[in-house]
């Protein structure tokens, strides 16, 4: 890959202080929290499956040290997770990406921006471009949307992206009467509207 999308910060797990890199082996220098990197390093150049593993052998104690080593690791490579997303053709690494890291811990407006602005996303008939540079096409954003967890990324996507916005909620009300139409009339409805 050509590209790298590594910013030159790490954010804190716990009080999400953003860090310079210096943090790797310190302590959060918040004096209400006092997050200890150590060892962190290691963390951040392991490949997407070593974290993977990391992450579900840590899954069940997520106050666990190498849970949120693992975490911060996993934001931390976000940008190069997300490009390699767009440009995947590998079915089950797109989909382990997706929910794996993306859905989960894709917390940083930056990152996607970044990517966002990019070559990744190549011109092409079915690609929007909005007023500030972003580069979008319709399946992306479908997937974007689906992270609720972070309200920045959320208000980034309908500012940015009204044209798909309106479409997205347009489709969500169809999919809506739909399913109220087939209760009524006695079908049996799907139950996910999402």
């Amino acid at each position: 890959m050509e590209n790298n999308f590594t910013p030159n910060y790490i954010k804190c797990p716990d009080c999400q202080n953003i860090l310079d890199m210096s943090f790797c082996n310190a302590s959060c220098p918040n004096p209400l929290c006092g997050f200890n990197f150590a060892g962190l390093e290691a963390y951040l150049s392991k490949n997407d499956e070593e974290l993977r593993k990391m992450l579900l052998k840590e899954y069940k104690d997520k106050e666990s040290q190498e849970y949120k080593l693992t975490t911060t690791a996993i934001k931390y490579n976000m940008g190069n997770y997300l490009a390699h997303f767009i440009e995947c053709k590998w079915g089950a690494h797109y989909n382990a990406l997706y929910n794996d890291f993306i859905l989960n811990f894709l917390d940083d407006l930056n990152l996607l921006k970044i990517v966002l602005k990019s070559d990744i996303i190549k011109e092409k008939d079915n690609i929007t471009t909005s007023k500030n540079g972003y580069k979008m096409f319709w399946e992306l954003y479908c997937h974007l949307r689906k992270i609720t967890f972070n309200k920045d990324i959320s208000n980034f996507l309908k500012t940015e992206f009204p044209s798909f916005h309106l479409r997205h909620y347009t489709e969500w009300f169809l999919k809506y009467e739909k399913f109220r139409k087939d209760k009524r009339t006695g079908l049996n409805p799907k139950a996910t509207l999402f």
